[in-house]
């Protein structure tokens, strides 16, 4: 270690050569006598800790700055607005397949009443399955609650953990299950991460082992609006409590990580809009003044602002859509768009943009009867879940007018049951 002896780490170029042969002297004699008394610099901690703050502040600035511009933010923000109010934001309108697929949480932590506290593994994955579903349905506190229950789980002491979890039922309604559910229950079934999608069950495996893994490395990867293991609070959490440049650097490389994927993926759409428009390289100026005939379904970013007009839009592939009207706000995109018949649109709670022909929008409390067995049950339930927002959203614009699809749905509902008789 004779290299060390010499070398004195100062930050900045104006350091006091005489104070680095003064700090080199004591090192060297700290080395000599290993039981004599190091002296701490109390400005160099200081200076450090205000380092820290400072990149953390930027840290936090420019991962709230790719969560906006890539659109994730307001999507997170929509679908929350949906289920801001729990159960109470859900009428005799919606769908019956989301109801389903947002109490599923709450069928998993009621089977708990049914389990001795001493099966902690058990316990342990239920309450993990619970929380993984409740933010597949955008139930974020309804999640969080649930992770303060299982933080309080300890090997061989489950009981805690168990009442915690079953507490957060009762605050949020409980559950009232038919009497079918109380004779054989499945209880791996029952810890498994499936939020009611029966054709999801790879996905589901995934976002399973994902939640095994430890607090501390989901609160990591959820910068840029997170995943099903972590959402962007615990990340800014992680940010808050950060004390260490150790453990800022980690924090950092999986911003990093997941903001360069964001990137590039907006890079490549607006790529797929300047395409689409014939835009040249320098985004100056046309080589076609028409738009070139394109898959609606292509992805697009634009620096765009969102209107508050609602429509329906037909997507390729994809069923009549719930979306935001956009109002492009550079000025050769702008241009391009006036008076060529297509629109740029905004997927209800997604980030996807894409540019539509206006003759493929309708308003958004217009039918559109369509048949959605043709479709993916992943595509259904993500139009169910898009609908829902939708409809929230339009309620929110539109207070006191009385809602236009409760009169349509009533009739359809008493037919079946008459039916079925």
């Amino acid at each position: 270690y004779a290299w060390a002896i010499d070398c004195v780490m100062q930050l900045g170029p104006s350091a006091d050569t005489s104070q680095q042969d003064k700090d080199s002297s004591e090192n060297q004699d700290a080395l000599s006598n290993p039981s004599k008394k190091q002296k701490v610099n109390s400005a160099s901690g200081t200076s450090l800790a205000n380092i820290i703050s400072t990149l953390k502040f930027c840290l936090k600035d420019l991962e709230l700055r790719v969560f906006e511009i890539s659109g994730k933010k307001r999507a997170i923000e929509e679908a929350d607005t949906k289920a801001g109010n729990g159960d109470a934001s859900l009428d005799e309108e919606d769908d019956h397949e989301l109801i389903k697929r947002r109490n599923c949480w709450k069928i998993k932590i009621n089977a708990l009443r049914r389990i001795q506290s001493t099966r902690y593994g058990l316990i342990r994955d239920i309450i993990v399955a619970a929380i993984t579903v409740a933010r597949k349905s955008h139930l974020n506190q309804v999640a969080a609650e649930l992770k303060a229950a299982l933080q309080l789980l300890r090997p061989g002491a489950a009981a805690e953990a168990k009442y915690a979890a079953i507490d957060v039922l009762v605050k949020y309604g409980g559950y009232d299950g038919s009497d079918d559910e109380n004779d054989d229950v499945d209880f791996d079934e029952l810890a498994a991460a499936n939020a009611g999608d029966a054709n999801a069950d790879d996905k589901a495996d995934e976002a399973e082992i994902a939640s095994f893994l430890c607090d501390e490395y989901r609160m990591i990867s959820g910068s840029v609006g997170g995943d099903e293991s972590a959402v962007t609070s615990d990340w800014r959490d992680a940010i808050k409590d950060c004390k260490s440049v150790s453990r800022l650097a980690v924090l950092l490389q999986s911003f990093l990580s997941k903001a360069d994927d964001t990137l590039n993926q907006m890079k490549e759409e607006r790529n797929n809009l300047d395409s689409i428009l014939g835009l040249n390289a320098k985004r100056t100026a046309r080589s076609k003044s028409s738009i070139k005939k394109h898959d609606s379904s292509t992805a697009i970013w634009c620096n765009a602002k969102l209107t508050s007009k609602l429509v329906k839009a037909k997507v390729n592939g994809f069923p009549w859509w719930p979306a935001h009207v956009c109002v492009p706000l550079e000025s050769v995109v702008a241009d391009a768009l006036t008076g060529s018949g297509y629109t740029l649109i905004s997927s209800v709670g997604n980030p996807g943009m894409f540019v539509v022909n206006e003759k493929e929008m309708v308003d958004f409390t217009e039918d559109t009867d369509e048949d959605l067995t043709e479709y993916d049950k992943s595509i259904v339930n993500e139009l169910h879940e898009s609908t829902a927002i939708a409809k929230k959203l339009w309620r929110l614009q539109n207070l006191g007018v009385a809602s236009p699809w409760s009169k349509k749905s009533r009739p359809c509902v008493i037919e079946e049951k008459k039916t079925a008789h």
